[in-house]
């Protein structure tokens, strides 16, 4: 059984619920954003530091 939840904030793609788990993640500002476009910010947000 699926359900929608909603969309993702970013691309638009819908947002299920499947079997109990949901295809997305919840932001803290209670907005969903998909499997894929998380993985895409989280990218993003990853800084590198020089060796020592």
């Amino acid at each position: 059984m699926e359900e929608l939840i909603g969309h993702c904030r970013i691309c638009e793609k819908p947002i299920y619920c499947k079997m109990g788990f949901l295809d997305g993640v919840v932001q803290a500002d209670k907005t969903l954003v998909c499997f894929e476009c998380s993985g895409e910010s989280q990218k993003e947000n990853v800084t590198v530091e020089p060796q020592k």
